[in-house]
């Protein structure tokens, strides 16, 4: 190989690896960063809408990040208190799934009995032993602490989660309200580094990114709202316990592609099994995933959300799972968009129109 195309080899290589280091250890600021570009990406019509009707930016700014709340508030209170209940519910709800697992363990053939002896021997010697503590039976903590059933690291835990998702989500909507009040300068600082030559090719290739990206998001919402109809019609048929906050869940995570379908649909058919529904609700939660599944597919995404995106199959998955060890959960949500964006990119660049057909499916 000459050492022009192996320098060319190692420089892509170096800037791979650069690329997914800098995304790695970005992690705090680039996927608050992300979310919020996205986000705002999506309430630009909005704020476009509001300013043409004669608003002043900071209004229409203001009014574009209340229905973003709006939003929020809404999907919170329609499935908080179904929450609230379920997280109560949550240690019988698991002992109800062991139990039911135990039971379907018990119908299947095992070669010896030797186990269950085992496991009686180990329960009655469990049994037998004492409980540490004062042989007198005093209380000699006089606490009341150590009768909770969390300790106090555990509630600290919990707090600092909190705190960290609050002020994760306090600081994406300051990134919202500053991209949509600097979109412009943006917008001209990218056109005029670009040479002149190729500013209207610049211009045309931010204005496809950014629709692609809000045809898709926007699409993705419609179908959460359609598939948590049809999900929540027919939990409550099959007689699932919180149908609502289960048809919520999975619906949301249909926006991860492939994987999303299935972690809600295995979640749907742990809480019927868990629920003493039998195979009539397990049956139930089957045909309605099932059926809003071919009606997503078929009908609803191509109808709603089209082909914009444009990203083969095998690009989605790796795109899908890549950054979710990058980025995790949240990750796997902005995956496609952001993909979908670069193979924009990718097509009016030359020397990637190759990449941006990779990434396709053209």
């Amino acid at each position: 190989m000459p050492s022009s195309k192996l320098t060319a080899v190692v420089l892509r290589l170096a800037l791979v690896i650069g690329v997914v280091t800098i995304l790695y250890f970005g992690k705090p600021v680039l996927l608050t960063l992300t979310v919020g570009g996205l986000l705002a990406v999506l309430l630009d019509p909005i704020d476009e809408k509001l300013r043409s009707w004669g608003w002043k930016p900071g209004f229409a700014i203001a009014g574009a990040v209340s229905v973003l709340l709006l939003v929020f508030a809404a999907l919170f209170f329609a499935v908080g208190k179904q929450a609230t209940r379920f997280a109560e519910n949550w240690p019988q709800i698991e002992q109800r799934l062991g139990e039911q697992l135990e039971k379907v363990k018990e119908k299947l053939p095992t070669s010896t009995g030797s186990s269950q002896g085992q496991s009686t021997a180990d329960s009655t010697g469990q049994s037998a032993q004492l409980p540490i503590g004062n042989p007198g039976g005093g209380n000699t903590t006089g606490s009341i602490a150590g009768k909770l059933p969390i300790n106090r690291g555990q509630i600290t835990g919990l707090l600092s989660t909190t705190l960290g998702v609050v002020g994760d989500f306090l600081l994406i909507l300051v990134y919202v309200v500053l991209f949509l009040s600097q979109k412009e300068r943006l917008r001209v600082f990218v056109l005029r580094r670009a040479p002149e030559d190729k500013r209207g090719l610049t211009h045309q290739t931010i204005n496809e990114s950014a629709d692609v990206a809000q045809k898709y998001l926007k699409g993705r919402l419609i179908l959460i709202f359609i598939l948590s109809v049809l999900y929540t019609g027919g939990f409550l048929v099959s007689g699932l316990e919180y149908a609502l906050i289960i048809a919520v869940l999975a619906a949301v995570l249909s926006i991860i592609p492939y994987l999303g379908n299935i972690i809600g649909g295995g979640l749907a058919l742990a809480i019927a099994l868990a629920g003493g529904g039998g195979t009539s609700a397990m049956i139930g939660v089957l045909v309605t995933m099932a059926v809003a599944q071919m009606l997503e597919s078929y009908i609803l995404t191509p109808l709603i959300v089209g082909d914009e995106v444009d990203i083969n199959p095998l690009t989605t998955i790796v795109a899908v799972i890549a950054f979710t060890v990058l980025w995790g959960a949240v990750g796997a949500i902005v995956a496609i968009p952001v993909v979908a964006m670069l193979r924009i990119v990718f097509s009016h660049v030359e020397g990637t129109k190759d990449y941006a057909y990779l990434l396709g499916q053209d």
